[in-house]
């Protein structure tokens, strides 16, 4: 079996293409109706950075119905829960690694997608590049909200999100809740497609890693 838990950065995932129309503006993107922190408690609300990309992110997780909340965890490209995680279940192989299906270099906004499952056609997975962004564009905190530990990503404009620290789903095992947050995006690795991409975080330190695809990990939306 190949890459469990560890950081290793592929120059090629700089290029992908962000999971966004691209004929869409950045301007118009911004002119629907958002917020720069949630107005109300009738969640997800669309949430303003002030990314230069004019990307949108969610104010909670799929399965959370408050920004601070868990949510569900789910291996890459289902969109059902399950109470173990492991190659043996995972949908999108034969059982093994080696046996792992090619979804495609994204998923973002497709039928294996969480959040347009989920919620609705407007929402999907981040791509790689809009994590990216989030890390490279907005100031990142280890903090609490009403109790739970997690990040606050804070764009320049003032509007920001709160990302719980809600571990992830491996066997088994839900470990690791309020000690690191691990968030999915659409991405395939190109090299080892049996990994794909997520945002990974714990105290003040924030990055992007891959790993094995059928792990259970939280997902947070973006506008498409």
């Amino acid at each position: 079996m190949k890459k469990y838990w560890y950081l290793f950065f592929v120059p090629v995932f700089m290029g992908l293409t962000a999971c966004h129309d691209d004929n869409e503006e950045p301007e118009q993107r911004e002119q629907r109706e958002s917020y720069l922190s949630c107005p109300d408690d009738h969640h997800p609300h669309l949430i303003n950075l002030g990314l230069p990309s004019g990307t949108l992110w969610a104010c909670c997780n799929v399965g959370a119905t408050t920004p601070e909340g868990y949510g569900s965890y789910f291996a890459w490209g289902e969109t059902e829960v399950k109470s173990v995680y492991e190659w043996r279940n995972y949908i999108h192989s034969d059982g093994t690694s080696e046996t792992c299906h090619d979804l495609g270099a994204s998923i973002c906004g497709s039928e294996y997608d969480v959040a347009t499952k989920k919620w609705d056609s407007s929402w999907q997975m981040p791509s790689l590049v809009q994590i990216q962004e989030l890390l490279a564009k907005c100031s990142y905190e280890w903090t609490e909200l009403n109790g739970i530990k997690g990040m606050k990503f804070k764009g320049s404009n003032g509007g920001s999100i709160f990302l719980p620290a809600a571990g992830g789903h491996e066997l088994s095992h839900l470990g690791l809740l309020g000690q690191s947050g691990r968030y999915w995006a659409g991405t395939q690795n190109p090299i080892y497609n049996e990994n794909a991409c997520y945002l990974y975080f714990y105290n003040n330190f924030a990055s992007w890693i891959h790993i094995n695809r059928y792990c259970g990990y939280s997902v947070r939306p973006v506008a498409k």
